[in-house]
């Protein structure tokens, strides 16, 4: 009975498998079959971008940009599938989780959220909410740049009025305002407090100038008024609501040859509201004839001749002061001997420097020594000799007790207090500077995001691990655990005060209560997946996202664990994931072109070789119709390292700065390898060559490509590696060079695009990783020149350049034409009026994509040869 049992379940499943195994392939027949994509349907492709999420999570908006300009601001709630478009849209914000207002053109659309209902204001200059959710504050633009201020409650309703407002700021809690005005019979400068009632107060009025450059902390706010023969600053205390002047005029502790400078946003107040900063600038004197007009270039000179013409010398450039209110002092903060600066975290110092102090110098950024004035007594002292003058090296911290630095390997505390530097990393075993560093220059540190509350400790970043030291170096922990996974590890800054400030003067590290919950970006080098993981002192790193893909774009709700990404592979396009909470599952909320759908695409695939010993990665794109077993052409598209695009999703396209695109090819049936390249100082020829060929040739073993039809193509220092390596073999069946060095002499002794430097430093420390000067060592300037070995070029070359490009002079794209002219080579170049080191122009950009297509068309598909690759025969 057993027996008869299970031979009749027998039965029943194998004509079961028989009837879904006919059904599967009737429904395979059904499948829609894909179409080949081709560039008159490039337009439909849009780029995803997140704008911003409301408070509470319960909206978002977002922008899909598109090729055409015609792009689209949405706003999608999270807990449904209402969605607002808004035609070119820009701008937007939420006010709470009731209204959303973006402008379109000039004009202010508010949007109901909830109702859905629409009301649209013109000629709206800008916009912004109060942080309560109160009050909608407009600004109607007028004539000469000034605006009406008109203030909405929350029924719409017009609940004030003030006419001819020039500039305007709200302060940090942002309910409340200060603001210009600048009318027909007078000048003044009010306030709003926008809370339960509005409270208008008036600060100053004058009937003779205008008033400018407002500054707000806490209960204090400075401006500027401009005077017949010098500015004044003024000071405003918001609870006693009294006002102080300060004018130039008969202060013997003002310098005379100098005045007080109007220029935008050069005003600001201490953290503690008690002290002001503004910037000073040279009287205006009368330049003396020039006589014969002959430019006078002296070796010796601090700066190149140009330079000087074009920018002034540091020295005449605008300087720091502080005035103290209360007690009436003024201080210059920088002066001629010491003109540049930036102040520490609570503005009680400032560091100062001359940047041509070791003048001239080969590298670009040079060295400089850092001094520090204590600003209450003016004392100053020098702190760092031959520091670099990178300043972005010197970081404050945020209470204003230490500053930061890297120096020969290690990080460095300089305790402002005690006047102490210490080694802080001293004896650890991992290094906090990037390990795989290939340039002859030091190597950079993986970063310092801050510190935590109160400056009570350092944040420093290994290649994989976050790090809390002590300002003395006595406790260092490790707060991740990323290096036994291979994973790194970096915090997401949430807000402005965790975000490092880089203004003209302020210049320190974000902060961060550990109190707090913090986001860390997650990436996994080997692989390319990503990430992200919530930490807390008490449970450590949890992972909130993890993706064998690219993940980016966070933003988290205000008031609530809420957050959304995007998530995107060469084979997906960007979506947007929401999640409700920390611990919830992620939710598709957007995804961008699914029209990809419809056409063949095709797929990223990591590879792996060796070159002398080191295993490297490169990335391999597949056609998008791959058929297994069938040869395809390839094009090899270099630069230096590039496997960290494995999952980037590439929009079809034929604006592109430098007329490639993956995706183009692929759909046009080529595989695209991008492969990492590693360096050998004083041999970054052979280290490409050797690099891109050992990278090729994983790629032909692999069986998948015609070994007799693979190109070449780069730009930039892609170019020059693109040039330098057809001197040296003839693997490749054509190249294409873009905006290429070709002569490595003549680059050396060339001034870069501002005039800033000559590019000595290019070759002895940057990415020609030569190390020495050319009079050093002119046998590895002359090996590396690909010029100097054109005789050798078999390989037919179109190279490309902007007529104006001075990052990369376009003549050096003209020595090679020259070379391989006189030589009988096959080359075509081609000249792009008016555009730079990239292309901008878009039509342009069409053309050499056009071009860039029927060239490798021809010489590695077998199409017909162009009109305009045939040489002139008249």
């Amino acid at each position: 009975m057993k027996k008869r049992c299970k031979a009749y379940q027998r039965f029943i499943l194998e004509s079961m498998g028989i009837y879904f195994l006919f059904l599967s392939c009737l429904m395979m027949g059904q499948v829609k079959q894909k179409k080949q994509l081709t560039a008159a349907d490039y337009h439909l492709w849009s780029t995803l971008r997140t704008k911003t999420i409301s408070d509470k999570g319960n909206w978002a908006s977002y922008q899909l940009q598109y090729e055409s300009k015609k792009d689209t601001l949405f706003v999608k709630s999270t807990k449904g599938n209402i969605r607002y478009a808004y035609p070119h849209g820009y701008e937007g914000s939420f006010n709470g989780e009731k209204w959303f207002g973006c402008k379109m053109h000039d004009t202010l659309v508010m949007q109901n959220l909830v109702t859905g209902d629409l009301q649209y204001t013109p000629n709206v200059s800008s916009f912004v909410f109060t942080k309560n959710g109160k009050y909608l504050l407009q600004f109607l633009k007028q004539a000469e740049n000034k605006s009406e201020l008109v203030i909405k409650d929350r029924k719409g309703k017009i609940a004030g009025r003030i006419a001819d407002v020039s500039s305007w700021k709200l302060d940090a809690t942002g309910n409340a305002l200060v603001y210009c005005v600048d009318s027909v019979s007078h000048y003044s400068v009010g306030m709003l407090e926008l809370g339960k009632t509005i409270v208008k107060r008036n600060i100053v009025t004058d009937t003779s100038k205008g008033f400018q450059n407002l500054s707000w902390r806490g209960n204090r706010i400075a401006f500027m008024q401009q005077d017949i023969s010098n500015a004044k600053v003024f000071y405003y205390t918001t609870d006693d609501k009294k006002l102080i002047r300060f004018a130039p005029e008969g202060r013997e502790d003002f310098p005379q040859d100098m005045q007080i400078s109007m220029r935008n946003g050069s005003i600001m107040l201490s953290p503690d509201g008690e002290r002001v900063f503004f910037e000073l600038e040279e009287n205006a004197v009368t330049p003396e004839a020039s006589g014969t007009g002959v430019q006078i270039w002296n070796a010796a000179d601090k700066l190149l001749y140009p330079n000087k013409q074009l920018f002034g010398a540091p020295a005449e450039r605008n300087k720091l002061a502080v005035w103290w209110p209360k007690s009436n002092r003024f201080f210059q903060i920088t002066d001629k001997k010491l003109p540049e600066g930036a102040l520490n975290g609570d503005f009680t110092y400032a560091i100062s420097y001359d940047p041509l102090a070791y003048e001239p110098q080969s590298n670009y950024d040079g060295v400089r020594d850092i001094f520090i004035t204590e600003l209450s007594t003016g004392k100053r002292k020098m702190i760092l000799e031959k520091h670099s003058g990178d300043i972005m090296t010197l970081l404050m911290s945020p209470n204003g007790k230490y500053i930061s630095y890297p120096k020969a390997g290690s990080w460095w505390v300089y305790d402002i207090a005690k006047e102490t530097h210490t080694n802080i990393t001293e004896n650890l075993s991992v290094s906090f500077f990037n390990e795989q560093y290939d340039r002859p220059s030091d190597p950079m540190a993986y970063g310092n995001p801050g510190w935590t509350a109160n400056d009570q400790s350092i944040l420093l970043y290994d290649e994989f691990d976050i790090w809390e030291v002590s300002p003395d170096g006595s406790s260092r922990v490790r707060l991740t655990r990323g290096r036994e996974k291979g994973i790194s590890f970096r915090i997401k800054p949430l807000n402005a005060q965790q975000q490092t400030k880089t203004d003209a003067y302020e210049l320190h590290t974000g902060q961060f209560h550990f109190n707090d919950q913090l986001i860390l970006e997650a990436h996994e080098k080997s692989t390319g997946s990503s990430g992200y993981y919530s930490w807390n002192r008490r449970e450590g790193a949890k992972p909130l996202v993890w993706e064998a893909k690219k993940t980016n774009q966070f933003l988290k709700a205000v008031n609530s664990d809420a957050f959304l990404y995007v998530v995107q592979s060469y084979e997906c396009a960007p979506r947007i994931v929401f999640q409700s909470d920390f611990k919830a599952r992620g939710r598709e909320l957007v995804q961008s072109n699914p029209q990809q759908e419809d056409y063949h695409w095709g797929k990223a695939e990591q590879i792996h070789y060796t070159v002398k010993g080191k295993q490297l990665s490169g990335l391999l794109i597949y056609p998008a119709d791959y058929q297994i077993g069938k040869r395809y052409p390839m094009v090899v598209q270099i630069y230096q390292r590039q496997f960290q695009y494995l999952h980037d999703y590439s929009n079809p396209t034929v604006f592109e700065e430098g007329g490639f695109n993956i995706s183009n090819f692929s759909a046009q049936g080529y595989f695209v390898l991008r492969p990492d390249i590693v360096y050998e100082l004083g041999e970054v020829g052979s280290s490409a060559t050797a690099c891109v060929l050992a990278a090729t040739d994983a790629v032909i073993a692999k069986g998948l490509v015609d070994p007799s039809k693979i190109g070449l193509i780069g730009h930039s220092f892609g170019g020059y590696e693109t040039d330098f390596i057809i001197t040296q073999t003839d693997r490749f069946a054509t190249a294409i060079a873009g905006a290429a060095w070709t002569d490595l002499v003549s680059a050396y002794l060339y001034i870069g695009g501002n005039y800033q430097k000559p590019d000595f430093w290019r070759a002895e420390y940057d990415q020609l990783r030569v190390g020495k000067s050319l009079f050093e060592d002119t046998e590895s300037y002359l090996r590396n020149s690909s010029v100097l070995q054109a005789a050798n070029v078999h390989t037919p070359l179109l190279a490309w350049t902007g007529a104006e490009d001075r990052h990369v002079n376009y003549y050096q794209s003209i020595e090679f034409y020259l070379a391989l002219r006189r030589l009988g080579k096959t080359h075509t170049m081609l000249i792009y009026p008016g555009e730079g080191h990239i292309l901008v122009d878009g039509s342009h950009q069409k053309d050499l994509t056009q071009r860039t297509e029927e060239w490798f068309g021809y010489y590695l598909k077998n199409e017909p040869l162009k009109s305009w690759m045939v040489a002139d025969p008249h």
